[in-house]
């Protein structure tokens, strides 16, 4: 009796115990599922998706200054790699470097190098290869069974409408790389990550962050490869995963200005660079060797990246800094007329001159009488160098050329919104940090100085700003490339720097550089409706036997409203050789912009005239 009491009794305790797990359980469920259903579904989905790719949004247009679209946009198909996934079948690298050796048609030991030296637990998604075509992502999809971790992603690629011929203004885009990112500053630049496209060269990297836009992070239920099955709901990827494109630009830059100075220029190496001379906007950007920015769409043929460099072809001449010769004459003219050393009507002989013991000669040993102006033309080297010999009274130093060469922006950036731009070199005679480094200033480097030769350098940019200050007429333009951001203009007005200078000297100068064309050395870039004013320059190279050939001028004479440099690398006379190209860009925008005196004009053909006092053809002087 009492037994079956305390067994009724036990039995008691072991349901109640039971019912109360099981309520226990029943309200865990319920709570899980009512309460907390919705969160816990989330979280499901979230274990079986991927976020597959940040994709890129569509970079900005860049425009030039007549909205003709220079660099836009196309779509391709990427392969894209999740480690992770990948490194949970390890042994099947082999087996997947072979899959994808025959369809990339890459040697199998190099996708296998590539695939170790990712990391095994990196659950981000990393771009293997660009720019598939439709039989290697129709064969991909064929295979994606035996390549876990693998899938075909569409995106944008930047497209450059015309090749190489803006290379050394737009530049190019690539990947994003580890260091890249290391050195990110602002908010903006922390935001990308492996996968983002970014600008490496040129307008593109220089405005990187307007042309980016936004990026679209993409969710995607995947399988047991890694593979895509369908997209997540719209609602459920992040509000600030959508993506925007990035900002329009419109250069200053004019495409039939740019295609004439690209076509003429057929020398091996050189820039070309045109500008409104009154308010420093560039028409035309040229610097060869160039090359086509749509080959760093995908991986570069090593041959081709090896020639390259080889050639400096990324190299912007136009940007680099070289010797001079004598376009820099018109400075040491002006410096001298400023101080005083000579006066707008001195009579000068030319042919040769002797200073310590040595024999300065011209390009011509035939002996003549020049004024400032004439000696400018026919670039007389006997006629610049008594200016700068220290036996004279009041002669020209080198502290005061280098003076005039700052007041004309040399060793000075010019406001070009391009990386990588030099400030050339000037001396700097009492300087004790520059004699340490290049030793005392002596009376021949003086008479070196005053010609254009010797520690002295400057860039085809800030050449045409040089030959912009006399059509200025005493000021000096900062040049750009950006006109407008988003249909909103980028500058409201570039104040030109005025430098203090006598006009009559200045006058001087210009009349010098005006004969220089109508009966000087550049007389091959003469018009007859308009008047060219400029400066041929053939500037010693060694150890080269060529010089480099410049020529820097602007038209019209009265009103000038464009600025020409040409420079030839190790290319000649610049008469010869530069000249000619300029006249074929002024004819182009004469013929553009002003018909009424190009209908005029009818240009001259080029006639090799002798000056009958020295015997010299023009072209092969300077």
């Amino acid at each position: 009796m009492i037994d079956n009491e305390i067994l009724r009794e036990k039995s008691g305790i072991t349901i109640f115990i039971l019912s109360l797990v099981f309520c226990l359980i029943f309200t865990k469920l319920l709570f899980l599922q009512i309460v907390k259903g919705s969160q816990y579904e989330i979280r499901a989905k979230e274990n079986s998706s991927h976020i597959i790719f940040r994709e890129n949004a569509p970079r900005g247009i860049i425009y030039d200054r007549e909205s003709r679209v220079l660099a836009s946009n196309r779509k391709y198909n990427s392969l894209v790699i999740i480690p992770s996934i990948v490194f949970d079948n390890k042994s099947k690298i082999n087996k997947i470097s072979l899959i994808l050796s025959q369809i990339l048609n890459e040697a199998p030991s190099k996708i296998k190098q590539e695939l170790l030296s990712l990391k095994a637990n990196d659950s981000r998604p990393f771009i293997f290869r660009k720019d598939l075509n439709l039989k290697q992502v129709a064969t991909l999809y064929e295979n994606q069974y035996q390549l876990p971790g693998f899938t075909i992603q569409h995106q944008s690629i930047r497209y450059y409408v015309y090749g190489s011929m803006f290379a050394h203004v737009l530049g190019y885009t690539g990947n994003i790389s580890e260091n890249e990112l290391k050195k990110s500053k602002n908010e903006i630049e922390k935001k990308k990550d492996l996968n983002d496209i970014v600008g490496k060269y040129g307008i593109e990297k220089s405005f990187d962050n307007e042309l980016r836009g936004m990026n679209f992070l993409k969710k995607v239920k995947v399988n047991k490869f890694g593979q895509p099955l369908f997209d997540l709901n719209i609602n459920e990827i992040n509000a600030d995963s959508f993506s925007s494109s990035g900002k329009d630009i419109k250069l200053t830059l004019d495409l039939d200005i740019q295609k004439v100075a690209f076509n003429e220029f057929k020398l091996e190496k050189g820039a070309v660079i045109v500008i409104n001379p009154k308010n420093g906007e560039i028409l035309a950007l040229v610097s060869k060797p160039s090359f086509d920015p749509n080959i760093f769409t995908s991986k570069i043929d090593p041959v081709l990246w090896s020639e390259m460099q080889k050639n400096k072809t990324l190299l912007n001449r136009a940007l680099s800094a070289y010797f001079p010769g004598s376009i820099w004459k018109p400075i040491s003219m002006i410096a001298a007329l400023e101080k005083g050393t000579v006066k707008a009507d001195d009579k000068m002989a030319v042919g040769a001159m002797y200073c310590m013991g040595h024999c300065f000669h011209d390009w011509t040993s035939k002996k003549d009488i020049v004024d400032p102006r004439k000696a400018l033309a026919w670039s007389r080297n006997t006629a610049f160098y008594p200016m700068a010999d220290y036996r004279r009274p009041n002669y020209l130093n080198g502290e005061f050329i280098t003076f005039w060469g700052k007041n004309l922006g040399m060793k000075q950036k010019t406001g070009i919104e391009l990386e990588d731009e030099s400030i050339g070199s000037i001396p700097e005679p009492d300087n004790k940090e520059w004699q340490k480094k290049y030793g005392r200033w002596n009376p021949g480097d003086n008479l070196s100085y005053v010609i254009g030769q010797g520690y002295i350098t400057i860039t085809p940019a800030q050449a045409v700003r040089m030959i912009s200050f006399f059509a200025n007429k005493g000021e000096v333009v900062n040049l750009h490339l950006i006109k407008e951001i988003n249909s909103k203009p980028y500058y409201e007005k570039l104040e030109n720097k005025v430098v203090k200078v006598n006009q009559e000297n200045l006058k001087v100068v210009r009349e010098g550089l005006l004969q220089c064309v109508e009966s000087g050395t550049g007389q091959i870039s003469k018009f007859k409706e308009f008047s060219v004013a400029g400066k041929t320059g053939s500037a010693e190279n060694p150890p080269q036997k060529k010089t480099h050939g410049w020529f820097a001028a602007f038209a019209p004479y009265e009103d000038p409203e464009i600025a020409v440099v040409v420079f030839g690398e190790s290319a000649g006379h610049g008469g010869s050789v530069s000249a000619p190209i300029a006249q074929k860009i002024f004819e182009a925008y004469f013929k553009k912009y002003r018909p009424d005196l190009y209908e005029k004009s009818n240009i001259k053909k080029t006639e090799v005239k002798t000056n009958e006092s020295l015997g010299a053809d023009l072209i092969n002087v300077d």
